[in-house]
């Protein structure tokens, strides 16, 4: 073999080498991604508009926060209108919680976040704690090792209609019933207008922040590990 011949066969050797090198660490940078996601814990988060970020981008909601600062894969089913009862709206998910339920357990979250909605307002008692223990229920039977979390209604910036009081201490007994985790966030949103958007519902980006601050501290007080 020449000269010219050898340094040809010895550049395409080198060639080969740095291709399989190459593809050797794409591959394992793939797997290393594939991997890291694969460790950040599931999390579905069911509630109403105020839980979705209406009239926000998704990443503004509080849960998405949460999930951003925490890592969790998060999945927010969180649908405009909708309630333990109340039916969210068509171009939504038009159903009520219950219509979220096999949703959820399709996704096989470590955590369900699960809110009181001011949506279910005037709705019959009775039936509203039938709905509401339905739920949460169907929730742990189908999902035996899931934390499930409930958390209080949010109100605006007045204060809340005496109604709430009775939707929350449902939610608080279904929650606890099947062993999960009720938190008690007060009403974060009092007295501050400006954290609302113009209807004097939904909170704005900043009220969103406050809602995730709050929200991760009960979190944090329960001792909770996700």
């Amino acid at each position: 073999m020449n000269r010219i011949r050898a340094r040809t066969s010895a550049l395409l050797i080198v060639g080969a080498m740095l291709l399989l090198s190459g593809c050797s660490n794409a591959a394992l940078a793939t797997d290393t991604n594939a991997s890291s996601a694969a460790t950040r814990p599931v999390v579905v988060a069911i509630g109403d508009s105020i839980m979705k970020g209406h009239g926000l981008p998704a990443a503004q909601a509080w849960p998405a926060m949460l999930a951003a600062t925490n890592g969790w894969d998060l999945t927010n089913l969180a649908c405009d209108g909708a309630g333990f009862v109340a039916a969210g709206d068509d171009n939504d998910c038009g159903a009520d919680f219950s219509g979220l339920v096999s949703e959820a357990v399709a996704l096989h979250p470590a955590l369900i976040l699960i809110s009181g909605s001011s949506n279910d307002l005037g709705t019959d008692n009775e039936q509203l704690n039938t709905e509401t223990q339905s739920v949460v229920s169907s929730l742990r039977a189908k999902l035996p090792a899931t934390t499930i979390v409930g958390i209080s209604t949010v109100w605006n910036d007045t204060v809340a209609p005496n109604q709430m009081d009775d939707i929350n201490e449902q939610v608080r007994a279904a929650i606890l019933a099947v062993d999960g985790t009720y938190l008690d966030i007060g009403q974060p949103l009092a007295g501050h207008r400006s954290w609302l958007q113009s209807d004097d519902i939904h909170p704005t980006q900043r009220g969103q922040q406050q809602l995730a601050k709050v929200i991760a501290g009960a979190i944090r007080s329960a001792k909770l590990s996700i």
